[in-house]
């Protein structure tokens, strides 16, 4: 009689569930009998229910877990809960409860927690991770992670690198820079502080680094998420932080740009990059060029000059 085992997640998530599944089964005396992308239910159970010569415990996997379709009725008494002779680890993007139907209480959910969107959140449930594996995430480093690198799985990969290569655990902002971000990513992160200060060689400088091997469209993107959050808070003071979930070092930041460029000018240079981007995209954008336009005539007209 088989168990169902089943992985409801995005499917970027899924090698690292299956490999965390698999390991799982394999310590309680569970062997690997075959691995489908699609399947129907009548086979899998014909197979499962067959006496295997070389293995008592088997899992079946199936990767496409819609493919199943609905589980027909006379399948259901078949399916155990719990240990069981065969295991059938299905995957999927989206629930199969509607497919189950009453089988689906017998199953095993494997648990799968997202990250959270906004990046104070993001940071703290970097952190969070860290501290599960025995490592300290320093503020700074989880915020230049959760700045720099969306996708989730992406984020749990760095955190482990850096996890590894920690001196006591430690992991710091430094250690990030060192170990995750690359030399286009150190490139723009130099642009974006240049900007928010207004420091014109080294925006110049870090332009012309990024114009040799970056591509402008994530760079655009870039500056207007730091723009706007600065002028968020120029505009609706320390509430603008919380609301769109500022890290602490993010929010220091926004408040200092703010100062210094006031949120007026900020606002100005958010439509214009707007413009800039969606030019960009349908082909009849200015380039590079006018990005710098933009920024060396925001920065003549700051507190600051």
């Amino acid at each position: 009689m088989p168990a169902l085992v089943l992985i409801t997640a995005p499917a970027g998530a899924h090698p690292r569930l299956r490999a965390e599944t698999l390991s799982r089964l394999k310590k309680n005396g569970y062997a690997l009998e075959r691995r489908l992308e699609t399947a129907a239910w009548a086979d899998l159970f014909e197979e499962a229910l067959t006496p295997s010569l070389f293995s008592s415990q088997r899992i079946f996997e199936v990767d496409d877990g819609k493919s199943l379709g609905p589980l027909p009725e006379k399948f259901v008494k078949n399916v155990e809960k719990g240990d069981a002779e065969s295991v059938f680890l299905i995957f999927s993007e989206k629930t199969l409860q509607k497919e189950l139907g009453a089988a689906y209480k017998m199953a095993e959910l494997v648990p799968y927690e997202s990250a959270p969107y906004w990046p104070s959140q993001r940071a703290g449930w970097l952190q969070k991770l860290a501290r599960e594996k025995g490592w300290s995430l320093d503020p700074g480093a989880a915020s230049l992670l959760a700045e720099w690198i969306e996708d989730e799985e992406e984020l749990r990969s760095e955190l482990e690198k850096l996890g590894q290569a920690a001196p006591k655990g430690r992991i710091t902002a430094a250690l990030v820079n060192s170990l995750s971000i690359d030399e286009g990513g150190k490139g723009m992160l130099n642009l974006l502080d240049a900007v928010a200060k207004a420091d014109v060689p080294e925006t110049l400088r870090s332009l012309a680094l990024l114009r040799e091997e970056g591509e402008l469209i994530p760079i655009l993107a870039a500056v207007h998420k730091r723009v706007r959050g600065a002028c968020l808070i120029g505009l609706l003071g320390d509430e603008a932080a919380s609301a769109i979930h500022l890290t602490a070092f993010q929010t220091k930041t926004a408040k200092a740009m703010a100062r210094l460029y006031g949120p007026q000018l900020l606002a100005l240079v958010l439509g214009e990059l707007i413009r800039l981007s969606w030019s960009e995209r349908n082909g009849d954008g200015e380039g590079w060029e006018g990005l710098e336009k933009l920024l060396l005539a925001a920065m003549s007209r700051t507190s600051g000059r």
